[in-house]
């Protein structure tokens, strides 16, 4: 027997991926597994590895299921039935007639994505003090798996083609914790944190963000050039998709929530085309993965002042992000422009608000995957008809609770113009209906559509509408009727 076979698969001596390609492994479970995992519950459970061995059978134990597999240009795949979902740790035995790994404290469960930028790889360790545990439940069913930007950025030899394992041998499956709590994204953690104490299932989170990412560094080279990009920005395009996520291909999850878009708002044709090119990464990525998982979109926060500088078409993103609920099937948004970094934090482009935020996300997912509470209560109003009627516009919202809600207490409402991105017109706006907001038309205004929140810096001043439960509108454009 193999002298490694005691040692979880991660820690195991196999061959490494070579900046000129791929070496087979003599023989190596993909580190996408590994002890303290979480399978996907319900689901047909898919355990993939590599071999030399080609020809040869691969016997895998789990939950009382056999699975035995073929190695077959270098790979092989175990299948299991679906299981339930249960907090009692499982063994995971996988062997073939020279090796054997075992994976302890197996959990099945649901499983949850966090993908996009730095906003969603952000650590919980710097997150606002008090929001942050000083003891961590390593027994609660939640379970980190957390990979960073830093390691593809500084190795980015694994950057240039689709990596068919984990490229990093130290990430791996973690029990939450304190240092693997607060090293883990901010609101990966506080997500999957809030999931297991409602849900009382275990709860597995998979970090695939990177701190700078542009869409063409999340998506395979072929969709890169498809949306006419040879380069990237801090690692070649495609290069994100290439080592985080190309070696999860294959693995069942319950769905993704997302935070991205900063990075377009440093350029005009960016951040214009920011709609489309989200749009079809998550087609590509659902096809990819093989279902349509649901897709939990964040709406990017407010910088200060001097985000203007570095991303000066910030309000544009925003606009796309909301015309995005239209065009990607089974999605949402969840509004965190209230949420940017306070004047006295170090950090204007990273909030230590996730906390907040992320309740916000979790109550939706909660509601809507789950049936727990309310789904109008969990979601912000959102415009569905804007008409001109003689010298306004009468916007008619969705999901509104008890009603809509100016920040400052009373009429006019604040936030809402005209025009296009050089050349908007305030206009003032009040709320006449419990869904209803009708805005006065500014002489000389082109009224064909109506913007809110059409700003880089959100205050309390220029964005105040909101729901009766607090929950704010996210800045949109909407065409009149």
């Amino acid at each position: 027997m193999n002298t490694n076979a005691a040692l979880p698969t991660n820690e195991r001596k196999t061959e490494t991926i070579k900046p000129d390609g791929w070496v087979t492994p003599e023989f190596k479970i993909s580190g996408a597994f590994s002890s303290n995992m979480v399978l996907q519950r319900d689901e047909e459970i898919k355990v993939w590895g590599f071999s030399t061995d080609e020809g040869g059978l691969v016997t895998g134990e789990f939950d009382g299921s056999v699975s035995i597999a073929k190695v077959r240009d270098g790979r092989f795949t175990l299948v299991f039935p679906p299981r339930p979902a249960s907090m009692q740790p499982k063994t995971m035995r996988i062997r073939d007639d020279s090796h054997e790994v075992k994976f302890d404290n197996v959990l099945t469960g649901d499983v949850w994505v966090i993908g996009g930028q730095s906003n969603a790889e952000m650590n919980l360790r710097f997150c606002t003090p008090d929001t942050v545990p000083q003891q961590f439940d390593t027994g609660s069913g939640l379970r980190l798996f957390m990979q960073t930007q830093y390691y593809p950025y500084t190795h980015q030899q694994f950057c240039s083609a689709p990596q068919p394992d984990v490229i990093n041998p130290d990430w791996r499956w973690r029990l939450p914790d304190g240092e693997n709590s607060l090293s883990f994204s901010a609101i990966g953690w506080f997500i999957g944190k809030a999931l297991v104490d409602t849900l009382q299932i275990p709860v597995g989170v998979i970090n695939m963000s990177a701190g700078g990412a542009c869409i063409r560094e999340l998506v395979p080279a072929e969709l890169a050039a498809e949306m006419g990009y040879d380069y990237g920005a801090n690692v070649v395009q495609c290069g994100y998709y290439n080592t985080l996520i190309n070696p999860f291909l294959g693995l069942k999850f319950r769905g993704m929530v997302f935070f991205q878009g900063e990075s377009e708002g440093g350029a005009a044709e960016l951040a214009a085309r920011y709609c489309r090119e989200l749009t079809r990464l998550v087609e590509d990525e659902r096809a990819r993965f093989g279902f349509d998982f649901p897709f939990y979109n964040v709406q990017i926060s407010s910088y200060r002042k001097e985000g203007k500088q570095y991303f000066p078409y910030l309000e544009t993103v925003r606009l796309e992000q909301f015309d995005a609920l239209k065009t990607i099937p089974d999605s949402t948004l969840t509004v965190s422009m209230d949420l940017g970094s306070p004047d006295d934090w170090g950090d204007f482009a990273h909030s230590p608000k996730k906390k907040a935020l992320s309740k916000r996300i979790s109550d939706l997912i909660l509601a809507k995957e789950y049936g727990i509470g309310s789904l109008t209560d969990a979601s912000s109003p959102s415009p569905v008809s804007a008409t001109v009627c003689g010298e306004v516009v009468v916007i008619k919202f969705a999901d509104v609770c008890d009603g809509l809600i100016s920040k400052s207490g009373g009429d006019p409402v604040s936030g809402f113009t005209f025009g296009g991105f050089d050349a908007q017109i305030p206009a003032e706006a009040r709320i006449t209906a419990p869904d209803t907001v009708e805005v006065t038309i500014p002489e000389g205004a082109d009224s064909s559509a109506v913007n809110y929140a059409y700003f880089s810096e959100i205050t309390d001043e220029n964005a105040q509408l909101l729901k009766s439960n607090g929950l704010p509108c996210p800045a949109f454009r909407i065409e009149t009727l």
